[in-house]
């Protein structure tokens, strides 16, 4: 059987997570009474697939690093005081001493002829996972790159779970825990092993070197890293976590993205750079190793615990001179670049390329008709209460006003259409001017360069013979990718898979583009030539809308949208009203009077 911990006459631990953004609700954690992993674990390791004795190395000295020795010990900031951090989940219940997990690399099983074949479903993970020795330990299968597992890439990097055992525990079948990774290099990097490699999608920043100079396999390291502390936490689904049990926020996965002091989404954070390599880490293992490792919800504080480094420049390379333990993130500063905005009567220009019912269109034209002031404005919160958060950027509010509507219902340029296309048809939309958007929708049967992988809209400027114009771009998702463009109206393509919500118009593609077009419409005129309004690279800016991405209401957190209004009768959320007696579901706006991301619910 495997060493458990019962948690008997225990209460759960919920804390509050310090938020740059003051207008969200805490991260709290709940403890479900059930028992964790406890005292001396071994690590068994099942290698599936090729893997070279120097990637089998990176990952067994993570593992050694954990619990080092005292002859090993690391310089710190190490892997074993960020896994320290587990200790408080424990004393917060009043375990005994000695409770504390002290793992140690046990096992190893190769399996370099993919026994079960190349191409895995969860039930044979489980079948690699049991055999490993199922007492007193954690099984770990690792894939190599050339194999395929059932929902890897699209929803998930890794997993871990429980299984029953083939030992007997007071007559019933006992329970192991394992955890699968698999290495993501050569089938998802830009999903699974970033920041070491360019996202798949938001901000296209430059990807770190890796410290272990493999892609693939220090990718897999943060995932175990994360995988292992919900383990121990969480092994059997009534831990330590947030969120369903289904798809649970755990110990490191409720601080995804977060490495180092001042990230943000699409920033890892500031990390110390190893002067030879160039490899950004933020803890020191066994062997001379460097890793790069997830922050922990450091549950006693409700602060992330971030191995976060203060660095002190010296010529040609940073030193490590403190950890800096308990960290809150950094506000959120969207920095003006001294150029020109859209401010005052600004006309919006449409063209519907592809097929669009007259219902789809008259959403969209409604969103936009309500932006500013309509004659019939309907109670806060409104859409034009929202959009007004534009008017605090230097320059003043912006009065969007209707123009030209241009129906492209024949495919002009095809059904698959690349940037310098959707800048055409930008330029057929209307006008030319200081104060005009063209907009162009493309519908669900047509594809566009980066639609789903990098994107789900964008905004930019063109050139034509008339002048320079702003333009816009939102695709119709609901065929192609309503998991990553019409969230939360559709169960995400990877993360938390909590229930979709309903979308107030009835219609799951086009309520999800007036999301993205309230984004990218926001981002146009607080950005519109790169020179405006942003945070980050101005090749990959982090705009108006964009930095607070998946924050509906209050108490969002990764996989849940926040605090929504819901119609009794439909069921369906939304957070805005509009004209007409529509109701839309808009996405938060940076406020440059508060520094925050603003909700209105």
């Amino acid at each position: 059987f495997l060493l458990l911990v019962s948690l008997l006459h225990s209460t759960s631990a919920t804390r509050r997570l310090a938020e740059s953004d003051q207008t969200r609700e805490p991260l709290l954690f709940q403890y479900d009474n059930g028992p964790l992993l406890a005292g001396k674990i071994s690590v068994n390791l099942i290698w599936y697939g090729k893997f070279k004795p120097s990637q089998r190395a990176i990952i067994s000295d993570f593992i050694a690093s954990i619990s080092p020795t005292k002859r090993t010990t690391p310089p710190v900031p190490s892997v074993a005081t960020w896994w320290k951090a587990t200790e408080k989940y424990y004393t917060l219940i009043k375990l005994k001493a000695g409770s504390f997990p002290v793992l140690s690399l046990g096992a190893q099983i190769l399996d370099e002829h993919c026994s079960l074949g190349k191409s895995l479903s969860g039930q044979q993970i489980i079948e690699l996972a049991s055999k490993g020795s199922q007492k007193y330990a954690i099984n770990v299968v690792l894939t190599a790159s050339d194999v395929a597992v059932e929902g890897f890439c699209s929803s998930r990097c890794g997993t871990h779970g429980s299984a029953s055992g083939a030992e007997k525990m007071r007559g019933n079948n006992s329970k192991f825990a394992y955890i699968w990774v698999g290495n993501s290099e050569t089938q998802c990097p830009g999903r699974c092993a970033w920041p070491f490699h360019k996202p798949i999608f938001g901000p296209q920043s430059h990807p770190l070197v890796a410290p272990n100079n493999d892609v693939g396999l220090d990718g897999m390291v943060i995932n175990l890293a994360s995988l292992l502390a919900g383990t121990t936490t969480n092994p059997f689904g009534n831990g330590y976590f947030q969120g369903p049990k289904e798809a649970p926020l755990e110990a490191a996965s409720a601080c995804a993205g977060i490495y180092g002091k001042g990230a943000y989404p699409g920033y890892a954070g500031n990390l110390p750079v190893d002067s030879t390599t160039g490899g950004s880490y933020n803890a020191h293992g066994v062997n001379g190793r460097k890793y790069l490792l997830p922050a922990f919800f450091a549950i006693w504080s409700s602060l992330v615990l971030l191995l976060s480094l203060y660095l002190q420049l010296q010529p040609a390379f940073a030193t490590t001179r403190k950890l800096a333990a308990l960290v809150q993130e950094q506000p959120l500063v969207l920095k003006y670049h001294n150029g020109p905005l859209l401010k005052g009567n600004t006309t919006v220009n449409l063209l519907w390329y592809g097929n669009f019912s007259p219902k789809q269109r008259s959403i969209i034209v409604d969103f936009l008709s309500s932006l500013s002031s309509p004659k019939t404005q309907p109670p806060p919160p409104s859409v034009s209460s929202w959009w007004q958060t534009t008017g605090s950027y230097r320059g003043g509010p912006c009065t969007v006003v209707v123009g030209d509507q241009v129906l492209d219902e024949a495919y002009s340029l095809g059904k698959s259409l690349k940037t310098p296309q959707i800048i055409a048809l930008a330029a057929k939309a209307g006008g030319h001017g200081k104060n005009v958007v063209n907009v162009v929708f493309t519908s669900a049967d047509v594809a566009v360069d980066g639609f789903c992988m990098s994107r789900c809209g964008t905004h930019g400027s063109g050139q034509d013979k008339l002048g320079k114009f702003a333009y816009a771009w939102v695709g119709n998702s609901v065929t192609q990718c309503p998991g990553q463009c019409a969230w939360p109206f559709h169960q995400p393509i990877y993360g938390p898979q909590t229930p979709p919500l309903v979308a107030p118009n009835g219609d799951v593609g086009t309520d999800g583009m007036i999301i993205n077009l309230a984004t990218v419409l926001a981002g146009t005129v607080t950005n519109p030539f790169n020179n405006g309004y942003f945070q980050g690279s101005a090749d990959a800016p982090l705009e108006a809308v964009s930095a607070c991405t998946g924050i509906f209401g209050k108490g969002s957190y990764p996989g849940y949208p926040g605090e929504v209004l819901v119609q009794k009768t439909t069921g369906a959320s939304y957070n805005a009203l509009g004209v007409d007696g529509r109701k839309y579901l808009l996405p938060a706006m940076w406020d440059p009077e508060t520094s925050t991301c603003k909700t209105f619910v």
